[in-house]
């Protein structure tokens, strides 16, 4: 059964179960497809791993006679997951943290780059060089900056992704302590997309060929492998 054929099921039976939030169900499980499609698996694959669609769609029926609640397993799983948002939420503000500082790097990269190219020293940290060897110099911080940029951007999605990941935990959890239906679990981990791929990898490649050709040319003007020392960088 393809991803079409599910849906197609999982509507027919959502119909005849007269659920009213047919809408919203079929976009989570379309929402699935899509991100473990991105993860490499296939449709076929996707679909056996949920299930038969009929007796999926008879968990969102709705439910005319009384629940009986069991008020100890949601006592037990509100508990559970109060501990687990304090915990949970701290890891967020680490990685947000982190995600910042990459942001923050990658900024310090670029200026860095463009002061070497148009030979600004505004604050004067930049070490004595000749104009060449900063030019490539430039070019290599260029280059990092672009590769931190794929970076950040990525461990950006990853953050949100892990946060959505966790918020379907979360309403999963209180739903099955409630007896009520759940949607499919989300993946934790965002899709490299092409673009942002192509991005790192030129960069990668840019970076190792400019870093091993301003290492040569500085070696040759300074006249030694150790060129730092030859242009009193840290004195």
């Amino acid at each position: 059964m393809n991803k079409n054929d599910f849906l197609s099921e999982l509507e027919r039976a959502l119909k005849e179960n007269k659920v009213t939030e047919r809408e919203d169900i079929l976009s989570e499980y379309e929402e699935h497809f899509r991100f473990k499609l991105a993860d490499g698996y296939s449709e076929e694959e996707i679909a056996a791993k949920l299930g038969n669609p009929t007796a999926l769609a008879k968990q969102f029926e709705p439910n005319t006679s009384e629940n009986v609640t069991k008020t100890g397993n949601r006592l037990i799983a509100v508990i559970g997951l109060g501990f687990a948002d304090i915990i949970i939420a701290m890891v967020f503000v680490m990685l947000f943290a982190w995600v910042i500082s990459m942001a923050v790097i990658t900024i310090a990269l670029f200026t860095t780059g463009i002061c070497l190219i148009a030979d600004i020293d505004i604050y004067e940290i930049i070490p004595a060089m000749p104009y060449v060897n900063a030019l490539l110099f430039g070019i290599f911080l260029l280059a990092m900056s672009m590769l931190s940029y794929a970076g950040t951007v990525y461990c950006g999605k990853f953050v949100r992704q892990l946060m959505r990941a966790y918020g379907r935990f979360h309403e999963n959890v209180l739903a099955a302590s409630k007896n009520e239906p759940v949607y499919p679990s989300l993946p934790m981990y965002p899709k490299f997309n092409r673009k942002l791929r192509k991005v790192a990898l030129v960069s990668l490649i840019i970076c190792a060929v400019s870093f091993i050709t301003t290492y040569i040319v500085s070696a040759i003007c300074a006249g030694s492998l150790e060129f730092w020392h030859v242009w009193n960088w840290f004195e």
